[in-house]
């Protein structure tokens, strides 16, 4: 029902776990493919997003990428409808995020091959934009989307580093710790 009157297009399904749709089920009875879950959007974007950069996936474009969906969100944000982003958005995205015309030229199959020529994903399911978390095996860090311009990667000593910026104080287990007086510069 819809405004109290029947509505012979739409059908509600509900599943207690909602990244276990009972495919085979719906199609059998529905005749259809359900859209995909919220999860499942999450991570066919994450997936998208890596195959079409490869080897030039480095945490600027993540971050450029992070900063058009955030405006995106900023701009839908009365609207009553969720965004939902289409193939043509997505490349959209990445291109004005600053990935290489030459890897956008990949972009059309990866997404074809991962999510489907006519799947549309919800913008709310593909990126936090309130949140922007930096992972490694050992290290979680959680940085105000707004000011992501305080990491960036450095390759110091032949080691690759996540290099955060300090400005201001910093409090590590709940207890303010002084920064380190600058190293000085060895004469020759």
């Amino acid at each position: 029902f819809n405004d109290r009157s029947a509505d012979i297009h739409s059908t509600l399904y509900y599943s207690k776990d909602a990244e276990d749709l009972r495919w085979d089920f719906v199609q059998q009875l529905l005749g259809c493919m359900p859209p995909l879950s919220a999860g499942s959007q999450k991570e066919t974007f994450q997936a998208i997003v890596e195959e079409t950069l490869g080897e030039t996936c480095d945490i600027e474009i993540v971050k450029n990428i992070h900063e058009k969906l955030s405006e995106m969100a900023q701009v839908q944000k009365e609207s009553p409808e969720p965004m939902v982003l289409d193939k043509n958005e997505v490349k959209t995205i990445l291109a004005d995020s600053g990935v290489a015309n030459d890897r956008l030229a990949v972009f059309d199959e990866h997404y074809d091959e991962t999510a489907g020529a006519a799947t549309s994903l919800e913008m709310s399911n593909v990126m936090n934009t309130r949140t922007f978390e930096v992972k490694t095996p050992d290290v979680v860090i959680k940085v105000n989307p707004e000011r992501t311009d305080l990491i960036e990667t450095r390759n110091i000593n032949g080691r690759d580093c996540l290099v955060i910026e300090l400005s201001g104080g910093v409090v590590v287990n709940g207890i303010t710790v002084r920064n380190a007086p600058p190293a000085e510069e060895e004469e020759e």
